[in-house]
């Protein structure tokens, strides 16, 4: 912050200097002994007006008289045009003496001479007096007092003279490049800032600029012990990245003094995800600890890796058109490349319908009976797997490692507790059980190498608790795909900050947890459409990236009760109690057995997409009799029918999903409050304001408004758009902005 300086009398600290006292005190009366002095009592009226009289010569004194009156009137004008140059004098002294070093504020310091004409004029010539302990053989002191003169006095001046004994710096009205610098006003803007916050012994060792624009700037200082605190940094940082357009960052070296501040790099738009060697897949129990799964790349393009080894669980968070579907495609593909056997339940039932013929994937289940299935059975492997390692001497590493992913979890809770009531009988427990059942893998999956890949549209707190939330703490790797709300970033990331800045306008912009265990930012990897034609670009890709062999069968669940379902009078009596109906309950379904798809052609969902249809015949299967049951359709499959095959696309192509396809809507603000007038000083990071650069129209506040360095009463707020832009605007502190916050946040 600026240092309060204020007008008092003080002893002469200037060569020469005399006393000077402030401008409110009276100066004391003394005899007049000039010319001048006469010319100013006779423009008082003092003169000639009966107050002074030449005796003995009547014609001269009224000679006297209207000279008088017209040196008055000249005095009056020149009187004016000095108070303004004092006025003037005054304001170059409050600008100036931060600068200076001054302990006080003091007319002295500042000389203007030898005014050119106009009103007031402009000095042309300065002499500065500067206290011993100024940086004045810095380039940037001496640039930032060129500076302040121009910004008051609206003119260039050069130095001619600079006396280091006496510490007095002479200049001179540059009268050939009066708008120039000696030294780029960014840098400047940036030193300035620097030895505000961390101590004005800041030197620059080096920049780097670009068509005026600083790119660069590395200074040394002589606050060590100040600077050594990671909150210290963290505050420096944090007003430097709003005092500059663009995004930084700072790298401290806290040995030699020395603090990096440099332009962020700019993250990629889109990444398509990269194709690798296909890994040692022979022995899946030796290559477990090497199993490394690439999802995206940071701001220096390093690649940011889920280890489930080390990590065993990823949660995945990012609103429909985020692009958060194609981000959990990643992991799929890579850990099926591995060679893991993977089951998915499909929360959306159509998000992973193409699965289901990727080698190694085993089962897709897309309606609730079957999602309830595999989550049982992934807790019957796990606890299997516990008993061989307490009763058999079994050990963790002589299981081959499964992924089960759960995608849309809270899609699948509330389709799950429709399902339930409909079916919960009064010997069922209130809640499903298939829910304690998750939360137990959730916490003990990892032993028996059992690893989750869990999906949400938002956090939420029902399902992840609060900040301290349990499932939360137990899976490690984290990907919030989009911008989060304040509640999203606690639930997420411990903190109402992380990812509430991300640009709205690119898909899979997302913070993931680094290798220190810290969010960090980064562009997750793109995988190719599940629809892209084979011979597309696209399609290409996707093909490359297919694991050359299966290693484990597909697998079916099969219909409960001896692959019989449930006739029209069994639905009618769900609401008896189990043991007087022969209605299938919860535990049939939960229980039911499994096969290889090969035993059941009649079953298998692949074999029976194969078959295609006519856009008629489509309208006719899904038409309200059909459905209803109300107009009998020949085409209608049933179990052991494999229909007829025609030339059309198949139906099951076209459900498949691809978040690409979405339009963003970026003009939907219903995350935010109605806009509301702000002084700049209120504005909270992650608020949105109205800048005419921004894409849209509206930014978001990047960094907490500070106060600019080159002028106390402007407020510098950073801001960053939908298009990943960025600038920063400095706005009167007094006046009113239009802003936006955040649902919940409160103005």
């Amino acid at each position: 912050m600026t240092r309060a300086m204020t007008w008092r009398p003080a002893p002469p600290a200037y060569p020469g200097q005399p006393v000077v006292a402030p401008p409110a005190a009276r100066f004391r009366p003394r005899r007049m002994t000039h010319w001048r002095d006469a010319t100013m009592l006779a423009g008082s009226g003092l003169a000639g007006c009966g107050g002074l009289t030449l005796a003995g010569a009547p014609s001269l004194g009224n000679m006297a008289l209207a000279a008088g009156v017209a040196a008055g009137a000249g005095v009056g004008v020149l009187g004016e045009r000095t108070r303004r140059r004092r006025r003037l004098a005054d304001r170059v002294v409050e600008a100036i003496g931060d600068t200076l070093d001054a302990p006080y504020l003091d007319r002295g310091m500042v000389r203007l001479r030898s005014w050119t004409n106009g009103w007031p004029g402009t000095p042309q010539r300065i002499k500065l007096y500067y206290q011993a302990a100024s940086r004045d053989l810095a380039p940037e002191w001496k640039a930032m007092v060129l500076e302040l003169l121009f910004r008051r006095l609206m003119a260039g001046y050069r130095i001619v003279g600079h006396d280091q004994l006496d510490c007095v710096l002479y200049l001179e009205l540059d009268t050939a490049a009066p708008e120039e610098a000696e030294t780029p006003y960014a840098q400047v803007r940036a030193v300035s800032a620097l030895a505000r916050q961390i101590d004005k012994s800041v030197q620059v060792l080096d920049v780097e600029m670009d068509g005026g624009e600083l790119q660069s700037i590395t200074v040394k200082h002589e606050a060590g012990d100040k600077m050594a605190a990671a909150g210290a940094q963290a505050r420096v940082e944090r007003i430097f990245d709003t005092m500059h357009p663009d995004r930084w960052r700072a790298k401290w070296d806290t040995e030699a003094d020395t603090v990096r501040f440099e332009k962020r790099p700019k993250l990629e738009g889109s990444v398509w995800i990269p194709v690798s060697d296909a890994p040692d897949v022979d022995d899946l129990l030796a290559n477990y600890d090497q199993v490394a799964v690439p999802v995206g790349i940071d701001e220096d393009k390093e690649e940011l890796v889920w280890r489930p080894a080390i990590t065993p669980h990823m949660l995945v968070t990012g609103e429909t058109g985020s692009g958060k579907t194609s981000t959990v495609y990643v992991p799929v593909e890579k850990i099926a490349k591995y060679g893991w056997p993977v089951w998915i339940v499909d929360g959306k039932r159509v998000e992973f319908l193409a699965h289901r013929t990727w080698p190694n994937v085993q089962v897709v289940a897309s309606t609730i009976e079957h999602q309830v299935a595999v989550i049982h059975r992934a807790h019957m492997l796990m606890e299997e797997r516990y008993r061989l390692i307490e009763e058999e001497g079994f050990d963790t590493t002589d299981f081959e490692p499964l992924l089960l992913v759960l995608d849309e979890l809270a899609e699948f809770i509330g389709e799950l507790n429709d399902w339930y009531g409909s079916i919960r009988t009064q010997a069922d427990p209130r809640q499903p059980p298939v829910i304690r059942l998750l939360q137990s893998l959730v916490r003990k999956a990892r032993t028996a190498r059992i690893h989750l890949v869990i999906s949400l549209q938002r956090p939420d707190v029902q399902l992840l608790g609060g900040a301290g939330g349990e499932m939360r703490s137990n899976v490690g790797f984290r990907i919030s795909v989009g911008r989060l709300d304040p509640q999203g970033a606690i639930m997420m990331w411990n903190s109402p900050r992380i990812g509430i800045n991300l640009p709205r306008g690119l898909r899979q912009r997302a913070m993931v947890t680094g290798a220190d265990g810290q969010p960090v930012e980064a562009q997750c990897y793109r995988f190719p459409s599940m629809k892209a034609d084979p011979d597309s670009e696209e399609g290409q890709l996707r093909e490359q990236l297919r694991p050359a062999e299966s290693r484990h069968p597909r697998l079916l669940i099969l219909p409960p009760k001896a692959n019989t379902l449930p006739d029209l009078d069994q639905v009618k009596s769900r609401n008896k109690p189990k043991e007087h109906s022969n209605t299938l309950g919860y535990w049939d379904y939960a229980l039911t057995a499994w096969d290889r798809a090969e035993n059941h052609p009649e079953l298998d969902p692949v074999v029976q997409g194969e078959r295609k249809h006519s856009r008629g015949d489509a309208r006719q299967l899904a038409s309200t009799m059909a459905v209803l049951g109300l107009e009998t359709v020949e085409l209608t499959r049933r179990p052991g029918t494999l229909g007829s095959v025609e030339d059309e696309p198949a139906l099951v192509q076209e459900m498949i999903v691809d978040e690409y396809d979405l339009p963003l809507d970026l003009g939907d603000y219903s995350k935010y409050d109605e806009p509301t007038q702000v002084l700049p000083g209120d504005l909270q990071f992650g608020d949105l304001i109205q800048v005419d650069d921004a894409d849209g129209g509206w930014a978001v506040v990047d960094e907490d408004p500070q106060e600019d360095a080159l002028d106390e009463q402007m407020v510098a707020v950073s801001w960053r758009d939908d298009a990943d832009q960025y600038g920063s605007v400095s706005l009167a502190g007094d006046t009113f902005v239009l802003a936006r916050r955040p649902k919940g946040a409160g103005l």
